[in-house]
């Protein structure tokens, strides 16, 4: 009988939409993940569910992951704001919001044991990014820091501080790794019977849809401009993932046939030879059966923890779940969404449109932001004064 694994994206509070179709795939398809793979809010999702031994109690943490995904009432349950924060952050913070919410309830025992982790026979990874070594950290269930560093892969950065953790500052694992695929395999591949023919299965659960919207200029700040360059660069670590762990499958798959075809015969000192030279092979990978579900649209933002946009993600999760992407759906989704358009008429404005400056123009920043520019820099500098005389006296 083939083993289960589930992988889980980042993505704030869209991570709702991950519950939605855990409900599907645990209490209605009745599957028991043996490998339990999250970053960011992924890995929240996943440190919860990891605890429970045996099919019964999975069940029982996934319903408590549900509570406490559907009893969030505003922000306030996962993040504090700073005071002045977002105009200090430069001088003196190092983050614009307090993930001191999130922390209680993962200190919470009732909410993790890190025993119940260790007992429950499956395997947990999750991810982080250190600060200072820049490297990518798989962390499984044994890890007695594993709170720790389930509230540093969920660190985004700028909006959350980096947490210290073994020694070090981690902070959110999706800067490097969105969707956990490597790790999910590896543990797969740990946990799989030698010789064991059948593939193993993985349930990828996103929380944001391929692609990203077409945006429509001006440009109004340089905040805009700024999160519009990370959301495209997230979504080509998204996709990459995705793409890279389908490709692993089709070399395993095309060394199998290979190997089987022509193994027989004088020359099979040559074929094993030829053979040797694919990076990706059994037993050192195994083939596994790769479902996506993925949303069809974004239901709320990463920061949006407002209980009917929650719901709304909740339940569009449970019935994408229902309709899984399989390998070669998902193949073809990610190489169509990568294909640019023929020419930007497209998108609704012709090459020769452009030339006549068909673009709407726009506005200088001082005519629509003048007299907010004033009042900013007059209180800057009142808290820089404030500041410096705290500092004096």
């Amino acid at each position: 009988m083939p083993n289960v694994a589930v992988v889980m994206s980042g993505g704030g509070a869209k991570g709702a939409f991950e519950v939605g179709a855990l409900e599907h795939l645990i209490c209605d398809k009745d599957i028991d993940f043996k490998v339990i793979a999250g970053i960011s809010t992924g890995s929240l999702n996943a440190l919860m569910l990891a605890q429970g031994r045996g099919s019964n109690e999975l069940k029982r943490q996934f319903a408590a992951l549900r509570d406490i995904w559907l009893g969030i009432e505003n922000y306030k349950a996962i993040y504090r704001e700073r005071f002045l924060a977002k105009l200090l952050w430069l001088l003196c913070k190092d983050s614009w919001y307090s993930p001191d919410p999130l922390w209680e309830m993962i200190q919470d025992p009732q909410n993790v044991s890190l025993d119940r982790l260790k007992q429950s026979g499956r395997e947990l990874r999750i991810g982080a990014v250190g600060l200072e070594s820049t490297f990518y950290y798989e962390i499984d269930q044994y890890n007695d820091s594993i709170r720790e560093w389930t509230l540093a892969s969920s660190s985004m950065p700028l909006l959350f501080p980096p947490v210290a953790v073994d020694g070090q500052y981690a902070m959110d694992g999706g800067i490097r790794n969105v969707t956990p695929l490597r790790a999910a395999f590896k543990a797969l591949s740990r946990i799989s019977a030698d010789g064991e023919d059948s593939p193993d299965e993985m349930y990828v659960l996103f929380a944001s849809p391929f692609g990203i919207k077409q945006a429509e200029p001006p440009w109004k700040s340089g905040r805009a401009i700024l999160e519009r360059a990370i959301e495209i660069m997230v979504n080509e670590i998204y996709c990459e993932d995705v793409l890279h762990a389908i490709l692993v499958n089709r070399s395993v798959r095309a060394y199998r046939q290979l190997e089987s075809e022509l193994q027989s015969g004088d020359a099979a000192s040559k074929v094993q030879e030829l053979l040797g030279a694919f990076h990706y092979r059994y037993p050192d990978y195994r083939d596994v059966k790769i479902y996506g579900v993925v949303p069809d649209k974004e239901y709320c933002g990463g920061l949006e923890f407002e209980p009917a946009k929650i719901q709304a993600a909740y339940d569009a999760g449970k019935a994408a779940a229902k309709n899984p992407l399989n390998e070669d759906q998902l193949h073809d989704l990610l190489k169509d969404l990568r294909q640019p358009p023929k020419s930007r008429a497209v998108a609704g404005i012709s090459g020769s449109e452009i030339a006549q400056g068909a673009l709407p123009e726009r506005p200088s920043c001082w005519r629509r932001y003048g007299w907010l520019i004033v009042i900013g820099i007059a209180v800057l500098v009142i808290v820089i004064g404030v500041v410096l005389l705290a500092v004096l006296l």
